[in-house]
């Protein structure tokens, strides 16, 4: 075989790999993607808000309740989750559809188990923050809802649900509010004032 010839194989097969490459590489690059607008969907926020939501473990299902960490927060503001609290946040995943034993579900149930750190707690709100931040009354809606937890939190007594709000979920709220902006974190100083 001449010598131009095995040149030509030898390249033909080396752009036969590199294509090859760089069609495997644009298929991961799609897939990445499609991941990161699922998580967005999810969670309301766009496509580079998903990249740290992602990396906070939250994609796939467990997308669907990252909107709920800032209950986890007020629901763990004393120190101890109560049945009230517990019923509460599970409750309004069902009410989304999100079923028992889903990833969603047991996220959740993970989370009001043990404790997250303060770190991660931390994160989870200041990309909240970024997700809700182009949202009319988004921040506001979140702050009824940790109102709405913390007023469960007498537990599940007898025929009702208790409608106290003590003092550690009251600042817990209003740290929670001052993250997510100054319309709601106003709207908790009037309704707790």
């Amino acid at each position: 075989m001449p010598v131009n010839e095995e040149e030509e194989r030898y390249f033909a097969e080396l752009d036969a790999e590199k294509r090859a490459g760089l069609r495997k590489k644009m298929a991961k690059e799609a897939a990445d993607l499609e991941e990161k607008r699922k998580i967005a969907a999810a969670t309301g926020g766009d496509v580079e808000v998903a990249d740290r939501i992602k990396a906070l473990g939250f994609d796939g299902d467990s997308a669907r309740i990252f909107d709920l960490m800032p209950l986890v927060h007020v629901a763990w503001a004393d120190g101890k989750i109560q049945r009230g609290e517990r019923a509460k946040l599970l409750e309004l995943l069902e009410s989304r559809g999100i079923e028992k034993g889903s990833e969603a579900f047991t996220t959740m149930e993970s989370m009001l188990e043990q404790r997250p750190d303060d770190a991660f707690m931390r994160e989870t709100l200041a990309a909240l923050r970024d997700v809700v931040g182009a949202k009319d009354g988004g921040a506001q809606s979140i702050v009824d809802l940790c109102i709405e937890v913390a007023a469960s939190s007498g537990g599940l007594l007898g025929l009702g649900i208790g409608s106290t709000v003590g003092d550690e979920e009251k600042q817990k709220i209003g740290e929670i509010a001052a993250m997510l902006g100054d319309s709601a974190a106003a709207e908790v100083k009037k309704q707790f004032s």
